[in-house]
Parts: structure tokens; C-alpha cells; sequence
């Protein structure tokens, strides 16, 4: 090294060591590399650095260079280099300072404004000099290339394996490696059994939460396995366990590589951050079919996924896909015919009175215009019902011996999970009472603990023998309920079959999902053309006459929409004295009153309003407001207006409802006004503006002020010097 740059100047400061690996890896094996650095201090003390003034910075052992963020020992270094505290800094080699640009050349820039020497195994260097900062900056130009290859060697080497298939990674549940590093299925047949089964349940049920739900009602567990450890835990069942299974494309016997990339950004200090980001089926690197066993096809994969897609929530512009539980049959598939937007289903009264109708409300959500159309639901339902059945009838399907034979299959495949669950507990508790007998009798504080471990063992067997044996039971006495005769002379009456107290609307909703994608609704006077598209692309159509109306007009909507509005909080007598105010009639020209007002809201199955046992009144009406600040009402309804008192109105007409706080009634009911408070007019002209503008302040809670209420000084005071604002004095007078 070159001696001559160190100046007495230098030696006065410290002398900083700076020490990093760049993996917990290098730490542990690499130790040459490690104690070469940590010899920098010998060189330091040769140039005549104290051993008090040597600081050795190993903060970073274990931290990449690529970046400064999460290297401490990095960021102390620069502080102390700022602080005028270093007059040398020892590094190995540049790349153990930096690794990036960025970095090396602050570090460059503070070195060189508070002279500060830097030192690697080749020399000395001044970064105010010229040549030196050249020099340096040409290392950590190279060092940054340097990681670039790395990175880019290491990648491609793993893209090249990937490719072949070689690549190994943690393998899901289910899957393990043989000897010859190939992927294979389980050898636990428990584990392959829960595996088949989630993919049956998911194709049977249609949901993620159906099938958690399924395994949750049969106390079913689920295999999980953590990343840094090999062992297969059961635990119970849970959404994402359930999720990860069907979205992990391994199942299908595909090896795949590069489903998630890495992405970098700032965050809100400025400071580079990486994170997984899940990418596109089109943009993964390497898919390779039939690399290994599969649960499922490919295609099957698909499916669910577009299933579980079709499952989230929709967005406002479109209805929900999801079967629900309600009477509507073309929940999700209905669309208008007129604007082209998905039709929601809405159901007129409560209970088994209920009955849908379909509505085209998008463009008034989005947009606040009209409603589009709105159907009655039952012959809609009805010649829906006819034309499918008239379709696929001829088929000959054997439907319901179908259904029934799927039940047992369903019930032979939970009964087989809780058989092997069994057979691991009876395996466990076996084990258990081996190492029991195996332990010295003398030994007791061992014996006491196993024998302890046997007998939970034992209990969890007996557990599991007891829902094997109900589970046979319940089976055989359900299947003891149905004649094999009517099962087959039901299997090829689909109406039957359709018309079943036994099927649910939900049953029907999948059955016409099977074969239709989309019923399009367009009505026109009192007929709905029907036009349904099947999913081989077919199309039919059907006019359906509507019933005629007794009267020529229903209920408006914005009524209905109002009245349900109004229900939340008030009466149905305070309800039709607000529609009285707002002119409003009924759908035959009549005036509200309290029972047309309920009769509504039973046809619309809109609640009555209930108040609170416990309910404590935290507003008042303006009669009681005006009562508690001995006011009148129109003196209320005027500071309401001004922003004295805060209130709300559900609707033009409706009931104020005042919230006062107890320094709103000391403020508005004062008797006095403080020293210095000005009426509204002297106190604008003493700060130099308008009446109008002091009211906008006091609206807007800028200022301070109280309303005297009695005497000759009743009005309002305000309190100038709550406000920095002050009149501007003329400069030339």
C-alpha cells in the first residue's frame, strides 16, 4: 500500500474496518474469506493507527451488497464518515462496500467532501483526487457487473435445469421424490385418499368454502407440510390450505417453473424493496404435461380455476355467477336484452311468499339514470323450465339413480378418510404402547409421561371407531329408505325428477348451468321475449305473455326506494306524513296514510321500524331543540342553515334530527358575552372584512363565538382574537 496519502490529518480520526459476507452460507463455510478481513486491522495498526482508534463494523455478516436497505453496519459507516469521524476506510476488496452504483459513489461523494481515505488489498485512495475517484469508480462499475453475471449464471442455470425437469423444489403435499430424485405420489395412502377427495368435492360442490365446509361438518383433517420441515402435520382443515390445493398445477402431473417473478420498487422512504408477484399461465417459463403422476387432468385444472374465478365477487357492473340458495333460476345468467347489462334479482315479500324479479338497475348505479326494465320472475322461471325439460328429456338421462349412487359414492369415500384416519391412530397409539413397555419400571418420572401418551392414544381410537360405526349406520339407514323399483322407474321422468320436493332450487340452477350459458330478457308491453343461448352455441327463443295488472300503474320505484329509506328510522304514520309534505300519492292517486304505508312495505317485504329497548336519544326533533335553547322553530331552522347546530334530513320533508353537544347549549343559550367580544358588525369592520365572510368562519368552526340570548346585547359575539387574521393597515397614510 501507498503510505504517503496518510497524513497526521487522517490518523487524528479513526480507522474503520468494514466487514460482510453475502450469505449466511459464506458465514458458515466460508471462513477463509472472513478472517482475511478481519486481518485488515493488522494492516491499520502498521500504519499507526491505535488499537482505540481501530473500529471493526460486522453488522452486515450474512447481507447482500446489492443494496444498502437492511444493512446497518453499512448505513453506521456513512453516518460516521459524514460526522467527520473516519479518516480511513479498510475493505477487502470494493465489493464489500457496495455492490451497486448507487451506494459506492455516495459513499464517494461524503469521502470526498470530508477527506476521508479509502483502502482494499490493492492500495490507498484519495476520492478527492481525480485519478483515484476514477479508479474507484471503474472497481464499483466492475463490481456492479460482476453481480449482474452472477445473477445471470446462477439463472440461467436454473432455467436450464427447470427446462429438463430436473429442477427440484419443495414439493406440495402429496407428492414426494424416490431415490432417483423422480416425483412421485405419497406413499401414505392417507394423504393421496384426503387429496382426491378435496378434488371430487370441489367438482361437486362448486365452491372453496363448500368444500372447507364439507370436511369441517365430517371433522375431517387436512394434511399440511411446513417449508422447513418434512414432516406432514394434520391439522384442521382452513380456507387457504384448501385454496393452495386446488390452484397448485403439480396436481395435474405438469411440471411448472416460474409462476411467480421478483418485482422491485420504492417504498415511502425511498428505499428499493423485492417481492413475489404471481404472473399469467401465458407467461410462465416452463410447463412440461405428464412429467409425473397426476390427481387430475389439465383440463380438469382449468375448469376449477375458471370456476374459482367465476366465484369472486363480480364487479359492479356485472351480477354475481355464484349459485345462491333463492328461487330465482336465472340468478347470473340473465342479461338484458336492451343494454346488454347483467340483470339482478331482487324478491317482492318475506318468506315462502316471496317471489323474484329481475332488474337492470346498472346503468342507475353506475350512472344515476332510469332503471332499465324490470320482470316478473315466475313465468320467466316457468317457460325456462319448460324449454329445458322439453331439450333434454329426450336423452333418456337416468338422473335420479345417478344421484343416488353418487350419494353412496360420497358417503363410501368420508367413510374410507375416517377408516384410515383409524388405521394412523390405532398405527400411533401401537406405537406408543411399544415405547411404554420398553421403559425400566423404576424409570417413573419416563413412565408416567408415556403411559400418559398411550392413553390419549388410546381415546382418540376409541373416538374414531365410534364415528366409523355411527357413520355405517346413518348410511344404511338412509339407503334403507329408497326402493331400488322407483329408482329406476324415476330415472328417465326428468319433470319428475325437476318437480322432486327433494331437489333444491340450487339443484335446478346447476342442472341449467350445465347446458345454458345465457338467457337474454327483453320486454315489450306486457310480452318478454325470451332468448336463450345454449352453451354448444344454440339458440332458442320464446315469447312469454305477462298477466294483465288490474290498475294501469304499480308503485313507483323511487317510492319504494324512499319508503324503505324512511322505515330505518321513523313510523309508518311519520312515514306518510313525509310523502304527504313531498306530494307524493299512491300508485291509484290515493293519499298516504299509516296502512297504505304498511301495505307497501308488506308488498316489498320491507321491515317496520323498531326502536331500541336500550336506545337512548342522542338527537332532537326541532321542537325539542328549540325548547332545550329557548328559541323558536324558525330561529332553529335559521342556525341550521347557517351552521350554528348540525342536523340531518333523510329526505325533503322528513323529521330534522339535531345533534347537539353540551357546549353547543352553553355556546347558544349565554347570557352574558365576555370581555372583548364584538357584535357581528363592529367585529368584521375590526378585522377588515365582510358580515358574510365572519358567518363562513363561524359556519366553519374558524372562530369563536356564542349567541347572547337575553338582554339588550342578545346576537351574536364574537371573539376576534381566536383568529390570526388581522386588518391591514395602509402603509401610506
Amino acid at each position: 500500500m501507498n503510505e504517503t496519502k496518510i497524513t497526521p490529518y487522517h490518523l487524528k480520526r479513526n480507522a474503520y474496518i468494514y466487514i460482510r459476507q453475502s450469505t449466511e452460507h459464506q458465514v458458515r463455510e466460508n471462513i477463509e474469506s472472513q478472517q482475511r478481513q478481519y486481518e485488515l486491522v493488522h494492516i491499520a495498526e502498521q500504519y499507526n493507527w491505535s488499537k482505540e482508534s481501530i473500529i471493526v463494523i460486522d453488522d452486515d455478516l450474512g447481507r447482500s451488497g446489492s443494496s444498502a436497505t437492511g444493512r446497518t453496519g453499512f448505513a453506521k459507516l456513512v453516518a460516521d464518515v459524514a460526522l467527520k469521524k473516519a479518516g480511513i476506510v479498510f475493505g477487502l476488496e470494493v465489493s464489500r462496500l457496495a455492490r451497486n452504483n448507487r451506494d459506492w459513489y455516495k459513499l464517494l461523494d461524503l469521502c470526498s467532501i470530508t477527506g476521508t481515505l479509502i483502502a482494499d488489498a490493492d492500495g490507498v485512495y484519495d476520492p478527492s483526487s481525480f485519478n483515484d475517484r476514477l479508479l474507484l469508480g471503474l472497481k464499483g462499475t466492475m463490481s456492479e457487473a460482476e453481480l449482474h453475471m452472477i445473477k445471470s449464471r446462477m439463472l440461467q442455470g436454473l432455467y436450464h435445469k427447470a427446462q429438463k425437469g430436473e429442477l427440484k423444489f419443495n414439493l406440495p403435499v402429496g407428492y414426494q421424490f424416490d431415490q432417483d430424485d423422480a416425483i412421485i405420489k405419497s406413499l401414505n395412502e392417507q394423504i393421496t385418499h384426503i387429496i382426491q377427495l378435496t378434488f371430487k368435492k370441489f367438482f361437486e360442490i362448486g365452491t372453496v368454502h363448500g368444500v372447507l365446509k364439507y370436511f369441517m361438518e365430517n371433522k375431517l383433517l387436512f394434511p399440511r407440510k411446513a417449508t422447513f420441515d418434512k414432516k406432514i402435520r394434520w391439522v384442521l382443515p382452513y380456507y387457504k390450505a384448501i385454496r393452495d390445493t386446488l390452484g397448485n398445477p403439480l396436481y395435474t402431473g405438469t411440471y411448472v417453473f416460474g409462476r411467480t417473478k421478483v418485482v422491485k420498487e420504492l417504498d415511502e422512504d425511498g428505499n428499493q424493496r423485492s417481492y413475489q408477484k404471481t404472473q399469467a399461465m401465458e407467461d410462465w417459463n416452463v410447463i412440461i404435461h405428464d412429467h409425473h403422476p397426476a390427481y387430475i387432468s389439465w383440463d380438469e385444472y382449468l375448469k376449477i380455476q375458471k370456476q374459482i374465478a367465476k366465484n369472486a365477487p363480480p364487479p359492479r357492473s356485472q351480477a354475481s355467477m355464484v349459485i345462491r340458495e333463492g328461487s330465482a333460476l336465472l340468478q347470473g345468467l340473465a342479461r338484458c336484452g336492451n343494454c346488454g347489462r347483467s340483470m339482478h334479482v331482487n324478491y317482492h315479500g318475506q318468506g315462502k311468499k316471496s317471489y323474484p324479479y329481475y332488474v337492470c338497475n346498472m346503468a342507475n348505479r353506475n350512472f344515476g339514470q332510469g332503471y332499465c326494465q324490470s320482470i316478473g320472475g315466475r313465468r320467466i322461471d316457468h317457460a325456462v323450465s319448460d324449454i329445458f325439460l322439453e331439450t333434454v328429456s329426450p336423452a333418456g338421462l337416468n338422473i335420479h339413480l345417478q344421484a343416488i349412487q353418487q350419494i353412496q359414492h360420497q358417503q363410501d369415500m368420508a367413510l374410507e378418510q375416517l377408516q384410515l384416519q383409524l388405521e394412523r391412530s390405532q398405527y400411533e397409539a401401537d406405537r406408543a404402547f411399544r415405547q411404554f413397555d420398553a421403559v425400566e419400571p423404576e424409570n417413573r418420572l419416563v413412565v408416567r409421561t408415556l403411559e400418559r401418551q398411550w392413553n390419549d392414544a388410546l381415546k382418540r381410537v376409541e373416538e374414531l371407531k365410534n364415528r366409523v360405526k355411527e357413520r355405517k349406520k346413518r348410511f344404511q339407514d338412509q339407503l334403507s329408505k329408497i326402493e331400488e323399483q322407483d329408482v329406476r322407474r324415476l330415472a328417465n321422468n326428468l319433470p319428475a325428477i325437476w318437480e322432486a320436493p327433494l331437489t333444491t332450487d340450487k339443484n335446478r340452477k346447476m342442472l341449467l348451468r350445465a347446458a345454458i350459458q345465457e338467457a337474454q330478457l327483453t320486454k315489450q308491453d306486457r310480452d318478454v321475449i325470451i332468448k336463450i343461448i345454449w352453451v354448444g352455441g344454440a339458440v332458442t327463443e320464446k315469447i312469454v305473455h305477462l298477466p294483465k295488472v288490474r290498475s294501469k300503474k304499480y308503485t313507483s320505484l323511487d317510492i319504494v326506494e324512499l319508503v324503505r329509506q324512511l322505515a330505518t328510522k321513523f313510523r309508518d304514520d311519520q312515514i306518510a306524513r313525509i310523502l304527504i309534505r313531498q306530494g307524493r300519492k299512491t300508485a291509484t292517486g290515493l293519499t298516504f296514510n299509516a296502512h297504505r304505508v304498511g301495505s307497501l312495505r308488506w308488498n316489498y317485504g320491507i321491515p317496520r321500524y323498531k326502536k331500541p329497548k336500550d336506545e337512548q336519544p342522542k338527537s332532537y326533533t326541532a321542537q325539542q331543540a328549540a325548547i332545550v335553547l329557548q328559541v323558536s322553530v324558525p330561529t332553529i331552522h335559521n342556525w341550521l342553515t347557517a351552521g350554528f347546530i348540525r342536523g340531518e334530513q333523510i329526505a325533503e320533508g322528513a323529521p330534522w334530527e339535531i345533534f347537539l353537544t353540551d357546549d353547543d347549549i352553553k355556546r347558544l343559550t349565554a347570557q352574558d358575552a365576555p370581555e372583548g367580544w364584538l357584535p357581528l358588525e363592529q367585529a368584521a369592520k375590526e378585522l377588515g372584512v365582510s358580515k358574510q365572510t365572519i358567518l363562513n368562519w363561524v359556519k366553519c368552526k374558524k372562530i369563536e363565538y356564542i349567541y347572547v340570548t337575553k338582554g339588550k346585547k342578545k346576537g351574536l359575539r364574537i371573539n376576534i382574537n381566536s383568529t390570526s387574521y388581522r386588518k391591514q393597515l395602509n402603509m401610506f397614510t
